[in-house]
């Protein structure tokens, strides 16, 4: 079993705003650690197509997917690496009517990648599993969807009061991936999501115009969205050793689960927080995975 690191774990939002390590770096990082694959974010692709090829060469490491918007150049772009999906790392809905509108774009999306080769999925946080109308948001969306997949976050899932293993048997077949993060307390989905037909959160316009900015600049938002991420309680607290006591995940019931399906869901490990020094946390998962996960 090919297991995967995303690129946001080398970085994190410092990534958006051109202040994290190159793409370079992080393949170099992600290979010593001893992972196979690398899950790319949009930023990354503001590399030349040939010489992110070379620099996968370099590695041995292989393209699983990308975290991005999946528009027909990302689609194109993920083709020409060799990628599998482009996965969309989460967009707002507050109600089931929203579910079913984002499941119908994400129909739309699929069916224009389909002609590439590449699958169109979706990331969840906790919001989705927020429940409206005798069920959560993301079970909306799946079951108003016949084209898009699942890139389970287990994390995110648990934390918010679904248990992977129940959600991936309901959505046999739908589960292309699953983002491997611990979890040792279920504090719920929150309070109602936010609407898709809000007005946009313009702290995050910087990511925009990102390279015009002055160094000092993309520094200031830096801590300042850092702070407002840490500030909405984004459930990094909850995160643990893999494999810990306090752990409630239980991950051999989430592999018996998916090789109930038809296919192999690819794995891939992203944490936001990490209990412990960087890349010794990254290495424990890749660890503990590949000794406990037949």
């Amino acid at each position: 079993m090919k297991i995967g690191a995303a690129s946001y774990a080398f970085g994190g939002i410092a990534s958006y705003l051109g202040l994290g390590p190159t793409l370079p770096e992080k393949l170099k990082a992600i290979k010593a650690l001893g992972f196979d694959t690398v899950e790319l974010l949009t930023v990354d692709l503001e590399n030349d197509i040939e010489d992110i090829k070379k620099w996968l060469d370099e590695t041995g490491l292989e393209v699983s997917s990308i975290h991005a918007e999946p528009t027909e150049d990302i689609v194109k772009a993920m083709a020409a690496l060799g990628g599998k999906a482009v996965i969309w790392a989460g967009t707002p809905f507050c109600n089931k009517a929203e579910a079913i509108e984002v499941a119908h774009q994400l129909d739309e999306m699929a069916q224009m990648a389909e002609p590439y080769g590449i699958k169109v999925g979706y990331h969840n946080h906790s919001q989705e599993f927020y429940f409206d109308e005798g069920k959560s948001l993301l079970e909306h969306l799946f079951d108003n969807s016949s084209k898009c997949f699942s890139q389970l976050d287990c994390g995110w899932a648990m934390g918010a009061g679904m248990y992977p293993p129940y959600f991936i048997r309901k959505y046999k077949n739908r589960i292309l991936s699953i983002h491997v993060k611990e979890n040792s307390k279920v504090v719920g989905p929150g309070g109602v999501p936010a609407s898709r037909h809000d007005q946009p959160d313009n702290r995050w316009a910087a990511f925009a115009n990102v390279k015009e900015l002055p160094v000092e600049e993309r520094q200031k938002i830096l801590e300042n969205l850092s702070e407002m991420v840490e500030a909405s309680g984004n459930g990094m607290e909850l995160q643990c050793k893999i494999g810990a006591p306090e752990s409630n995940i239980d991950w051999k019931e989430v592999k018996k689960a998916l090789d109930e399906q038809d296919f192999d869901a690819f794995w891939v490990v992203e944490r936001e927080g990490f209990y412990d020094e960087h890349d010794k946390c990254l290495a424990d998962d890749l660890k503990w995975i590949r000794e406990n996960i037949n």
